[in-house]
């Protein structure tokens, strides 16, 4: 086997058995099974005086087999960082007054299933940036607390990756809101220094 198609092969064979790979559930054994097909067809190539050229296109060819799984399994690494930036972020700034047992600390309204978190993700945004004061009702119960808001200190894609993990963990796998999400919402309400009222954040749909 031509040494540039041996190094190829022998990369994606390690990568099969790399952690981010485990990660992707079904991923090792659909590269496995490519691999194979690729080294069957290596048994095809011309004699080694035309290897020069056969080489670069078979290398080119297997790339374009296994790039793909490697996105794939990129992509995955990506959101589980973006998961564990989430519960950090939600530890460092909502557990001491929501918890994650949902029954909150002193005057701070459950998140489980909420509203505030299910509903609209724009809404969700608007208060981790700016904050929310005013009257909430939830199960029955009134809440009349001010929360600050953390855009000043967030960037959008800490604020994508908060706002993601809060309605993955409370709110049954809502869809994840993304840094460009974000970055629309901060910047349509770029002047913006008060907390929003609670009633005009629930008018949003």
């Amino acid at each position: 086997m031509p040494t540039e198609l041996s190094l190829l092969v022998a990369s994606f064979r390690d990568a099969s058995h790399n952690e981010n790979m485990q990660a992707a559930g079904d991923l090792p054994s659909l590269a496995l099974g490519r691999l194979s097909a690729i080294d069957s067809a290596r048994a095809s190539l011309p004699s080694p005086h035309l290897a020069g050229r056969s080489t670069r296109q078979f290398c080119a060819k297997a790339l374009l087999t296994l790039m793909p799984l490697a996105l794939t399994a990129g992509a995955q690494e990506q959101s589980a960082e973006s998961t564990n930036d989430g519960e950090r972020l939600f530890d460092s700034y909502c557990s001491a007054c929501h918890q994650y047992d949902d029954e909150g600390m002193g005057e701070a309204p459950p998140l489980e299933n909420s509203p505030w978190v299910v509903g609209p993700s724009e809404r969700l945004v608007l208060i981790l940036l700016h904050g929310v004061s005013g009257r909430i009702e939830l199960n029955g119960r009134i809440y009349d607390r001010e929360m600050p808001g953390f855009g000043r200190i967030l960037s959008d894609q800490e604020t994508a990756a908060l706002a993601t993990y809060t309605r993955q963990r409370f709110g049954a796998a809502e869809p994840n809101v993304t840094p460009d999400e974000v970055k629309r919402i901060r910047g349509k309400h770029a002047d913006r220094t008060e907390y929003w009222p609670a009633d005009e954040l629930l008018e949003l749909r």
